[in-house]
């Protein structure tokens, strides 16, 4: 097992991510056992008694009794956001240019979209409002097997008002599953966002029907903290017709 000596005392920087097996035991009966499970820390180390403490407030484990860590590697990755681990995003405000050379903006037409579409689209998420300073939900998938997000891989955010944006880690390939289109509906998510250059799939129709704004291919993503972003798309004319520039701002 690899042991650590408590957060951010080796003098390492970036951000790092603890790959563990964990049993947790239960004080009123009954264990919990995980293999290959990843948390985002606060810090570039660790020892086992804080990860077990990190592990049962990230899942919100009540009546435990006892944990134990049987393997530990660290891994130097961008954190996904793991929920109350303390490995809060970066201090200090910093733009990020998340233009790439494929970066497109495509606008629902609300003649084209649904109905529920066409009255997001009326009311205001299509004019600039609903492009800029928009906070962001960062939803990594760098590492899946296949990084599409479906219901199940959004379920644990909450992307009302927000541009929900979706980090593959590869330049082109679908990106979002059908089911995922409607849960980013009905939450009432204003704008979505990824760095593939997928735009012609069923999902692009999809999100159109729905009335949300569609980025796609941006860049940099790996360079933006899990939390703490709010995202800024301006829209300007060229010879090639309407481009965009895309920044995300840390706060």
């Amino acid at each position: 097992m690899t042991t650590g000596t408590g957060p951010g005392r080796s003098g390492r920087s970036g951000q790092w991510r603890v790959d563990f097996d964990a049993t947790v035991v239960f004080s009123n009966g009954g264990s919990l056992s995980t293999e290959g499970f990843r948390l985002d820390i606060p810090g570039d180390a660790i020892d086992d008694a804080e990860l077990g403490e990190l592990l049962v407030r990230h899942l919100g484990l009540l009546m435990v009794g006892s944990t134990s860590i049987s393997r530990k590697e660290l891994i130097q990755e961008p954190h996904k956001g793991s929920r109350n681990t303390g490995a809060a995003a970066e201090s200090g405000r910093r733009t990020v240019d998340l233009t790439g050379p494929g970066t497109r903006l495509d606008r629902p037409d609300a003649t084209a979209a649904g109905r529920e579409g066409a009255a997001a689209i009326k009311g205001g998420l299509a004019g600039l409002e609903g492009l800029v300073d928009l906070p962001v939900v960062l939803v990594r998938l760098t590492g899946a097997g296949e990084p599409v997000a479906d219901r199940l891989a959004l379920a644990p955010f909450e992307p009302a008002g927000h541009a929900v944006v979706i980090h593959t880690g590869r330049a082109d390939g679908p990106w979002l599953a059908p089911d995922a289109v409607a849960l980013l509906a009905e939450r009432g998510a204003a704008l979505v966002a990824t760095d593939s250059g997928h735009r012609d799939g069923p999902e692009a129709k999809a999100l159109a029907e729905a009335g949300l704004p569609l980025l796609t291919g941006l860049s940099g993503l790996a360079e933006l903290p899990a939390v703490g972003v709010r995202l800024h798309a301006v829209p300007y004319p060229s010879a090639e017709g309407e481009r965009v520039r895309v920044y995300g701002v840390t706060t």
